[in-house]
């Protein structure tokens, strides 16, 4: 792909960040279906989490609409590992 416009890669950044950092990150994302809204348990809750249960579709309903809420298949512990 660079080499049809010519460009070369002169720099590359490696972050090193802590497995538990990704995983708190990438867990705690939950979608809208509809509207692809997003939310987080910790960084961007909806109003109907309580922030202490676990989280699950009747806790995490979507501040526009009251719907559940879902996880993608990729953003749990078990997808993390494979």
């Amino acid at each position: 792909m660079l080499g049809k416009t010519g460009e070369k890669v002169n720099r590359v950044l490696e972050f090193a960040v802590p497995d538990e950092v990704l995983e708190e990150r990438i867990c705690g994302r939950w979608m809208h279906k509809a509207s692809g809204r997003s939310y987080h348990v910790k960084f961007k809750p909806p109003r109907s989490y309580d922030g202490s249960s676990a989280p699950s579709a009747s806790n995490m309903l979507d501040d526009e609409t009251g719907e559940a809420l879902y996880q993608r298949g990729d953003d749990t512990a078990e997808a993390l590992k494979k």
